[in-house]
């Protein structure tokens, strides 16, 4: 179940990164037609507008750092003299620091955005403050910032890498024989006992990495040792259940929840039991989409817009972006209905709708969600190919914010 303490501003508690009460977050767990001709594009909001704008990155805006052409369109519409007239957040599954994705936003479309106005896959776990001072084995990739230096900034003080492991007991990875001893060696009798392991994004070099993330977790944190399987597994923490992802190739690539795939397999075949989590974060993870619209609520205050209550979701993967908004949505409404609404921490919040579009994961040639047949989404989270159609279709994000601002009642003073 996902308990919240009471609400504070999320800037704040990033700042802070001192709440004792973990986010605890153990997954679970209409066809909208549009004209093609051109769109008016000057748009004016007024103060009966009470929606938000929650836009996935890649596939939706860009695919790499190259922008989507129809994406520079549609931000033409929200970014008006220097601001967004509309509360935008950038919600994305990628990881990496944040204000080199706002750099890259900011180059490829022409704005200007504020660094909390972007979410990255592993940023809710600066809220697991549990976790922050414990020895922790740390995994991930290098780029945008690398692992390490992400880890820190969400507030990791005790960490450990793969690198480390292999020079503390030479022995255990023998996938790679260039890195085997050349005489004999011993292991650090000093070496602490590894508490937790978070994973925050695929590393490189799988097949090592698999082999020492499991001596870690099989033996309590002491590689070391013989195996022991009891009760108790060490706390395993992950950000981003993608199986694919959308890039600059043709057809999607592995993203960090294929990674996960090979580890729970593995972990299930040699101790026969199912590997457990204590967090999951990213999209579709309800934690996230918490997280998302909390930021939202706090940039509708800048705009003086006194309340949110329905997010539009923009997305390319039925499975992660469609999948999450709706089940926030199914869980805001169960919440409410149960008179618990401060467990989602978003006060006027009623609905997020889900939008698909075609330019990422998702092609349109391909039949619509609700007819999908493989489960592509993460163990945890129970198939429902209900959960995994899109209130709103269109081909791109520039026909889909149309079609909200249609919807919205959003009216334009002028044509191109």
């Amino acid at each position: 179940m996902l308990m919240v303490k009471a609400p504070m501003p999320l800037r704040k508690l990033t700042c802070l990164g001192r709440v004792k009460s973990p986010l605890y977050c153990r997954s679970h767990a209409s066809f909208f037609g549009g004209s093609q001709e051109k769109s008016p594009t000057n748009y004016t909001m007024s103060s009966q507008n009470k929606f938000g704008l929650l836009f996935d990155i890649d596939g939706v805006l860009l695919r790499g750092k190259t922008p989507i052409p129809e994406a520079i369109e549609a931000m033409k519409m929200v970014y008006k003299e220097g601001q967004f007239i509309v509360p935008t957040v950038f919600c994305t599954n990628a990881f990496g620091q944040r204000e080199r994705k706002v750099a890259s936003l900011e180059a490829a479309l022409n704005i200007k955005v504020d660094p909390d106005q972007v979410i990255m896959s592993q940023s809710p776990l600066e809220m697991f403050t549990d976790y922050h001072d414990k020895t922790v084995l740390v995994v991930g990739p290098e780029h945008d910032g690398g692992f390490y230096d992400v880890a820190k900034e969400l507030g990791f003080t005790k960490m450990i890498t793969l690198d480390d492991l292999r020079k503390a007991y030479p022995y255990l990875d023998w996938v790679d024989r260039k890195k085997w001893p050349t005489e004999e060696v011993q292991d650090d009798p000093d070496f602490p006992t590894i508490e937790a392991v978070l994973i925050l994004g695929e590393p490189l070099n799988w097949e090592g990495a698999l082999q020492l993330i499991l001596d870690v977790i099989q033996t309590n944190g002491r590689p070391n040792h013989t195996p022991e399987l009891g009760p108790q597994q060490i706390p395993v923490l992950a950000s981003n259940m993608d199986l694919q992802w959308m890039a600059k190739s043709p057809i999607p690539r592995f993203g960090n929840g294929a990674f996960l795939v090979c580890l729970e397999a593995l972990y299930e075949k040699l101790t026969g039991q199912p590997l457990k989590y204590e967090g999951l974060v990213g999209k579709p993870s309800e934690v996230t989409y918490q997280y998302s619209l909390k930021l939202m609520e706090e940039f509708a205050e800048k705009l003086d817009q006194d309340e949110i209550n329905t997010v539009y979701c923009f997305g390319d993967n039925p499975l992660s972006d469609v999948y999450g908004a709706n089940l926030f949505t199914k869980t805001l409404k169960k919440a409410r209905k149960e008179g618990k609404v401060n467990v989602c921490h978003v006060a006027s919040l009623e609905k997020c709708i889900s939008v698909l579009v075609g330019t990422g994961v998702w092609n349109p040639s391909e039949p619509e969600p609700e007819e999908i047949e493989v489960d592509y989404g993460h163990r945890d989270l129970p198939f429902n190919p209900q959960l995994c159609k899109a209130n709103m279709i269109a081909t791109d994000v520039h026909q889909a914010l149309k079609d909200v601002f249609e919807k919205e009642g959003v009216s334009n003073s002028c044509c191109e």
